[in-house]
């Protein structure tokens, strides 16, 4: 089936055939929640759930939340504890009082760091990068001390309408403070969501990064259509079971080094032919901006994926991708495998198939046989093509390269790399406290002569403090060879950074 026709039939479901709802707002990519979702759907417990479009709405939270709880029956105590956890984590909806928050939490966070912001700029590679910081909304720390505060604010009980904001004040050592809107959206509800304003995203089933869209760049001040819970297509549709849509256009930065403030814009959609299988499919493309073409045949050549290789009419910068999770809730061990690949460009000469491919691999096992309290993850991401180097997040006209204020909008490893990624986690004492020791291993310019390659060590403790406070601490320690691709040249870094939240 082409992907074409896919598309027009999930446009017209959503247009067409919407659902009566009340606007609500979405959880942030950092909620805890959303580790809890994927343990509980790991072991079979949520079983509709469409967790690789992030970020989730409240409404499909809590309709999350309530098939936990009636699955949840005749399980361990320790799955029992984990849905109670999420109960108190999703908020008082569930329980049918005001979702109007004023301060939904408060917040503050210090990290001390010795590790600099760099540019790389081995090849055609332009971004920055930090070692032991990524997919942190394009947040980069100052060395030294640096500290956060901020608090966050919603309204999701005015009829058709909902609003958040997370207003956030930081301070960095030698560098002065700034008191600005992390991140702040309207929701309109017309039976899917039209929502304006600033917020992250992240698309692909993948923990440590995505390839297309992740949330290692600053937040997108953007206007976005979704269906915010799963629908079902009609007519002949329907056997690609429930799915979720997404699509949203930004303008990107005035000062970038190639062309001032080009559009950006992204379509998502994801299905669940089957309780075990989620299915998604993917585009971005990089257009006009300052002395470059946006009139309506542009927009529609890169809509549709035309002209791509028209070097006199090409519509900008475009890529694909699709993406399986399979989840296997096996009584002696539950496991999840998922793969996601996309291709740099959209298309090619003779075939509707994305080329010059990128992969992520990844399992997850939420448990260790009966071990309920130790759980295992790993992914290994590359995007080195051998017949086109430095290809991936680059392009001969948007010099800039796939970023966003210099940081990569997909997965933070950069540019003809590849990065393999550990985690043991380990919850004690008794369910409160999460621990997690973490491995993470990249190399940057796989064809060059000198590849440069980081290693990083980190210990992370998440501990629930009180019923409705946090306390999250790390450690990393960073080790890096070949610096700037000098044979020999080695660099240490570290970093620790405590953050306290309150909920209310």
């Amino acid at each position: 089936m082409s992907y074409r026709w896919v598309r027009i039939g999930v446009v017209c479901s959503v247009l067409f055939f919407p659902l009566p709802l009340k606007a609500s707002t979405y959880l942030d990519l950092g909620d805890p929640a959303y580790l809890l979702f994927s343990r509980l759907e790991a072991e079979g417990v949520i079983r509709s759930a469409l967790l690789t479009t992030k970020p989730m709405s409240r409404t499909e939270a809590v309709r999350l939340l309530e098939e936990a709880g009636k699955n949840a029956e005749g399980r361990s105590d320790f799955i029992k504890s984990l849905v109670r956890e999420l109960s108190q984590r999703i908020g008082p909806e569930s329980s049918g009082s005001s979702g109007v928050k004023p301060v939904e939490s408060l917040y503050g966070k210090y990290v001390n760091t010795n590790a600099a912001a760099r540019s790389l700029t081995y090849k055609l590679a332009r971004e920055k990068e930090q070692a032991l910081n990524y997919n942190n909304d394009g947040i980069l720390y100052g060395h030294g001390s640096n500290g956060q505060a901020g608090i966050t604010s919603r309204a999701d009980d005015l009829g058709r309408f909902s609003f958040y904001f997370n207003p956030e004040f930081t301070a960095a050592q030698g560098e002065g403070s700034e008191l600005f809107f992390r991140k702040a959206y309207a929701v309109l509800d017309l039976g899917w969501d039209l929502i304006a304003g600033k917020n992250s995203q992240w698309w692909g089933p993948g923990y440590h990064g995505a390839i297309l869209l992740s949330n290692n760049a600053e937040p997108f001040t953007m206007l976005q259509i979704t269906n915010p819970v799963p629908s079902t297509l009609p007519w002949i549709f329907s056997y690609l079971g429930t799915y979720r849509f997404t699509y949203f256009v930004t303008q990107l930065e005035k000062d970038r080094a190639d062309i001032a403030e080009p559009y950006f814009w992204g379509m998502r959609v994801v299905f669940k032919p089957h309780p075990n299988l989620e299915i998604g499919f993917e585009r971005t493309a990089l257009l006009g901006g300052r002395g470059r073409p946006t009139d309506v045949g542009t927009w529609l050549n890169s809509m549709f994926g035309t002209r791509e290789h028209d070097r006199e009419q090409n519509p900008g910068d475009q890529r694909a991708g699709y993406d399986l999770k399979l989840t296997l809730p096996f009584e002696l061990q539950p496991l999840q495998v998922y793969w996601e690949e996309a291709g740099e460009e959209n298309r090619q000469r003779n075939s509707r198939m994305p080329y010059k491919l990128a992969d992520l691999y990844g399992f997850y096992l939420p448990r260790v046989l009966s071990y309920e309290r130790i759980s295992l993850r790993a992914e290994y991401a590359t995007n080195h093509v051998s017949y086109w180097p430095d290809v991936w997040y680059t392009h001969g006209v948007y010099t800039a390269g796939y970023t966003y204020n210099g940081q990569i909008m997909g997965h933070h490893m950069g540019t003809d790399s590849r990065d393999l990624f550990a985690e043991l986690t380990c919850r004690f004492p008794e369910k409160n406290a999460r621990w997690s020791l973490a491995y993470d291993r990249s190399e940057h310019s796989l064809s060059g002569p000198v590849r440069e390659t980081a290693h990083e060590l980190s210990l992370n403790m998440h501990l629930n403090a009180a019923e409705n406070a946090d306390l999250a601490l790390t450690y990393g320690y960073s080790w890096m060879k070949n610096v700037d691709f000098v044979p020999g040249v080695v660099l240490r870094s570290s970093a620790a950074s405590g953050t306290i939240t309150r909920r209310f």
